[in-house]
């Protein structure tokens, strides 16, 4: 003999369908009738995110719910983490329902599945996952729309870290500022000699003699 259900609890039973086919088949949504906690599911869909049925019982932490609620009043318990399922992750919420005198009688369950979420979560983490370039000596890269602007933006970096205007350098500190365009590759680009000759007012054959001078002498 099936056993009558509250009004209001049989309400609450198309939104329990309607909830669980707006989130989809990882979120399972149930009815507790809690006049009876032995077999307080009255409604379920998407069992199969915990495993259970229409006339399962009542978990232990609802249990200690219904006890706060019943002595704190409170109307609901809003996304808390539910380890009682091995091997999943579940964000829960509990709504409670109320009778016309106030007293609980049912909660509404949400039982969010975000197991294959956090597998997506750690994957897109590591593929987002940049090098740390301080420690690896990297500079940044540099996207130039022509050759031109390739060679400014190498010469600007360059002179920051001189920490000096071309106008202001002495003929060491020039030796040095030419290794340093050296060593970011600069040179590799055809016409960056006369390029960096015109800027510093010497002559390409100068620029070449500066490259076989080491350290600045």
């Amino acid at each position: 003999m099936t056993k009558p259900i509250h009004p209001i609890l049989a309400s609450y039973i198309p939104v329990v369908e309607g909830l669980a086919k707006t989130f989809g088949q990882h979120c399972e949504v149930v009815l507790h009738d809690l006049t009876d906690v032995s077999s307080s599911i009255i409604a379920i869909h998407n069992g199969h995110v915990s495993g259970r049925q229409v006339g399962s019982p009542v978990t232990n932490l609802a249990l200690q719910a219904l006890r706060t609620a019943k002595t704190s009043q409170e109307d609901y318990d809003l996304n808390y983490r539910n380890d009682t399922i091995k091997g999943k992750q579940i964000k829960s919420s509990s709504i409670y329902i109320k009778d016309e005198n106030g007293q609980v009688i049912g909660s509404l369950c949400i039982n969010i599945d975000l197991t294959h979420i956090a597998i997506a979560q750690s994957a897109l983490s590591e593929m987002m996952a940049f090098a740390d370039k301080a420690e690896e000596g990297r500079t940044a890269e540099t996207f130039a729309p022509t050759v031109t602007s390739l060679m400014e933006q190498m010469i600007d970096d360059c002179l920051k870290k001189t920490g000096k205007p071309i106008a202001l350098m002495q003929k060491e500190e020039k030796i040095q500022f030419i290794h340093l365009l050296d060593e970011v590759g600069l040179f590799l680009i055809k016409g960056a000699v006369q390029h960096v000759a015109d800027l510093l007012d010497v002559t390409k054959y100068t620029i070449y003699n500066y490259l076989d001078k080491k350290d600045g002498r």
